[in-house]
């Protein structure tokens, strides 16, 4: 098996199994994962804000509503079957709690944002490791659908 492949912020990628993807330092951004278990087939979204400005112009990976549909449309495209989809949240922490209210929610409007667009496209959400005041790591694996989250002074955990 190959190292995992590190996505960064603003970014998604998919992949098939064996192989595994990585989101390191996730803080208020949040990672959007959504695997097909027949297919062994998987993707992440690794969005740093919740909405696309109405302007657009930047990259639509770099939000949460734009983002997952593209991840969502990417995963189809390679085969993905909708009604097979499903989903898991890690991130959206606050990370720096003593900071104006209106910058501190990011974290939060990101994992509510992800939730509404996934919801709009019929994908459930199966589990979550959200919100908090710690960053975290995620390591998605394409043959069985989990995710190891490393937390930064937390134990390891599997969802």
């Amino acid at each position: 098996m190959n190292d995992p492949k590190l996505v960064g912020i603003a970014q998604v990628a998919v992949a098939k199994s064996p192989d595994e993807l990585c989101c390191l330092g996730l803080g208020s951004c949040v990672a959007v994962f959504i695997y097909d278990p027949q297919l062994k087939l998987g993707g992440v979204l690794h969005a740093l804000l919740p909405r696309a400005p109405a302007t657009g112009g930047d990259s639509q990976t770099k939000y949460a509503d734009t983002g997952v549909r593209k991840l969502h449309s990417d995963l189809v495209a390679r085969g993905a079957v909708r009604g097979r989809m499903r989903a898991k949240l890690v991130g959206g922490a606050q990370m720096f709690p003593n900071l104006d209210v209106r910058m501190n929610d990011i974290g939060t409007e990101n994992c509510k944002e992800a939730r509404r667009v996934l919801h709009e496209l019929g994908v459930p959400v199966l589990a979550e490791d959200v919100h908090g005041k710690h960053g975290r790591s995620a390591t998605f694996c394409m043959e069985t659908g989990k995710i190891l989250i490393r937390g930064a002074f937390q134990k390891d955990k599997v969802i």
